[in-house]
């Protein structure tokens, strides 16, 4: 990893573009600059950089149409991305899901927050390599999760198609649930990052305590997770999400403060659901139609 590594920042803003380039620039990495979704494409065939910081938002070619197509070229279907954008609805970060972006950063957003999303992104990816010529295994290892594991974007989308085949196959009930952690936003503004990390260390000692190793856990956002519950109905994942719940207000965890949860969730079989994708697109109409302003404690 001590060679300089090469980040394209995708942004139609010039302030934008300058701001992430001095973020990327500090940070020791070489940086390429597109200021469309056509330049974008041209420079990520032509320099193959090792990372994609890319704005969704953009006049003629947006953001999904660059990631869907990166991911589709097989010369550039392993590039990592970075969705970078304005847009904070659950449903654009669920579409960033199902085209394949390693990760997702909202405008405005924190220095140290992109620094360590893009650390955390090229670290993965660095050790995918040297696992691909160890052992040819990087499909399993960089785009399959494995029970028990905290997973990210990718895995998501890899995890899910897997669990809802399963599903099909064997008519088993599948349910996903999507939640966020209450009061994450108000800790990080009010004291700071030591704090809120203390909080999602509760989280996620909880979820692996309180769900079946079966279970599969996803970081989607710095304070949502998303769960997929094997051969689990409905009632079976409200029980999940109030187990959950009660962990987080019992002793050591309630010491960080009260810490709990919004959950949404939805099921399979389900009429509306025919393809794995379907229940992101689902969860994210029932989430939203179920906030106004902000989650409320219970939102299914």
């Amino acid at each position: 990893m001590a060679e300089q590594q090469t980040i394209l920042v995708v942004d139609d803003d010039r302030f934008n573009v300058t701001l992430m380039r001095e973020l990327c620039q500090s940070a020791g990495y070489r940086v390429l600059e597109a200021h469309d979704g056509f330049e974008a494409l041209r420079l990520a065939r032509q320099e193959m950089p090792d990372l994609m910081l890319l704005d969704l938002m953009m006049s003629g070619k947006n953001g999904f149409e660059v990631c869907q197509e990166i991911r589709g070229d097989p010369a550039t279907s392993g590039m990592p991305v970075i969705i970078v954008t304005a847009m904070d609805d659950l449903d654009s970060k669920m579409r960033g899901i199902e085209l394949g972006a390693d990760d997702y950063v909202t405008k405005p957003f924190r220095l140290f927050e992109l620094q360590q999303r893009i650390r955390s992104v090229l670290e993965a990816r660095f050790y995918r390599r040297q696992l691909e010529q160890a052992q040819r295994k990087l499909q399993k290892l960089g785009d399959v999760d494995s029970p028990g594991r905290i997973g990210g974007f990718r895995q998501l989308r890899n995890g899910l198609e897997y669990e809802f085949k399963r599903a099909q196959r064997y008519q088993h009930p599948l349910a996903a649930v999507l939640f966020q952690v209450l009061p994450y936003e108000s800790v990080l503004e009010q004291q700071g990052k030591k704090q809120a990390a203390s909080i999602i260390g509760a989280v996620v000692m909880v979820l692996r305590e309180s769900l079946r190793a079966v279970d599969r856990i996803y970081r989607i956002d710095q304070d949502q997770f998303l769960l997929l519950l094997p051969e689990t109905d409905r009632e079976g994942a409200r029980r999940a999400i109030e187990r959950v719940r009660q962990s987080l207000a019992e002793p050591p965890r309630a010491r960080t403060g009260r810490v709990d949860i919004a959950a949404c969730l939805v099921s399979y079989p389900d009429n509306a659901i025919r393809v794995a994708s379907d229940m992101l697109h689902l969860l994210s109409e029932k989430c939203s139609a179920a906030r106004s302003e902000d989650w409320l404690v219970q939102i299914d």
